[in-house]
């Protein structure tokens, strides 16, 4: 299952002008290997008709709403980055046309929530591995103040806004799931990070092994060539028919000692080496074959991880829709009897009948203790 990916970023003056040559790439070389600056001329901008100067579109905005007092702090948050995003097999399944309308869908959703007029920039990379957007806003409030802590600072904050993104996407007819951080999921993603640790571990201690082991085949299969003998020199000994020694014996031939020699050791040594070459072969073999079950596990494990984390997202999100509805209706219950109450002038008929309840109350506590002192 794909993911809604929604995060922020506060970016001050410093490094406003590295964002603005990312974004709009102004750069002639990148270190980042994933663009591919052919593609450069499928990016595009849902804010601007041509490419800005960030720090100018900011000042401008600043002159026509800050109403603050004081000057704005050198180190003050002038912008707010937005990184919306999914994962490539998300953008690979929906297509282009999908795509190009899950960014505008984005876009719709932050004028929403953070206005318009605040938006500096929607920058979409179609040119790196995954498709995105850089969306920045200059973060001031509706009464001028220049605050990125009234929209962001706090984890309730930042999780609502989160909720509300998954929330207008899904609406939108996107097949996204809502993701939840391992803090909130508890022991039980920890439990499933360590196991898939400890296999990637595993496994390349794995690799490390069949590494040596493979060097030592090459080595063993050099020794092998080196100390064999050259067909040529097999081909040069020579041999004569033995039956001038053995009569009526066709089945023996006679060569030289030296000969026999370097034939007998040549014929030993390979015997060894066979036998070497069979036992290395026999464990790559092996470890190859452990090799693919860890690669399994590894799997196994990363599928059991997306598995519980998808289950978790999904179930907290329920839970957490549901106790909003109840509230909701809570409210509205007091709500009604409140405008109940008002509408039928009950209000003093209430406090009187209270104040009666409370006076019988006292009447009945004193005759008590009449009683008992009689």
């Amino acid at each position: 299952m794909s993911y809604a990916i929604f995060r922020t970023q506060k970016i001050k003056s410093t490094v406003l002008d590295k964002c603005q040559r990312h974004n709009q790439r102004e750069n002639k070389n990148y270190s980042n290997k994933d663009i591919d600056l052919n593609r450069t001329k499928l990016n595009y901008d849902l804010h601007n008709k041509h490419d800005i100067v960030y720090i100018d579109e900011i000042n401008k905005k600043i002159k026509e709403r800050y109403t603050g007092k004081k000057a704005i702090r050198k180190d003050a948050v002038l912008n707010v980055e937005c990184l919306i995003t999914s994962d490539a097999e998300f953008f690979k399944t929906i297509g282009s046309d999908e795509t190009k309308r899950y960014f505008k869908e984005a876009y719709e959703f932050v004028k929403t929530e953070f206005g318009k007029e605040n938006i500096i920039y929607a920058n979409v990379h179609m040119d790196e591995t995954t498709p995105h957007m850089h969306l920045g806003f200059i973060p001031i409030t509706s009464d001028g103040r220049l605050s990125a802590k009234e929209w962001l600072d706090g984890k309730i904050k930042l999780t609502e806004l989160q909720d509300r993104f998954f929330s207008y996407v899904t609406s939108k007819g996107f097949d996204l799931d809502r993701g939840v951080s391992s803090k909130e999921t508890g022991a039980k993603n920890i439990k499933i990070q360590s196991l898939k640790k400890k296999s990637i571990k595993e496994l390349n201690e794995i690799n490390r092994y069949l590494d040596d082991k493979r060097d030592e085949y090459e080595t063993v299969t050099k020794i092998l060539y080196k100390n064999s003998l050259d067909i040529s020199q097999i081909n040069s000994i020579q041999c004569e028919d033995a039956s001038t020694l053995f009569k009526k014996d066709t089945d023996h031939i006679k060569i030289k000692k030296d000969d026999f020699e370097k034939l007998r050791k040549s014929a030993i040594k390979a015997y060894e080496q066979h036998n070497l070459y069979a036992t290395v072969s026999n464990k790559i073999e092996n470890l190859e074959k452990l090799n693919d079950i860890y690669k399994k596990e590894s799997e196994t494990y990363y599928k059991k991880y997306n598995a519980l984390t998808h289950e978790h997202s999904k179930e907290m999100h329920y839970i957490k829709l549901k106790h909003e509805k109840e509230l909701k209706e809570k409210n509205k219950l007091i709500r009604d009897l409140k405008d109940f109450i008002d509408q039928n002038n009950l209000g003093n008929e209430f406090n009187l009948y209270t104040r009666n309840l409370k006076i019988k109350k006292e009447v009945r506590m004193k005759n008590i203790d009449k009683n008992l002192e009689i």
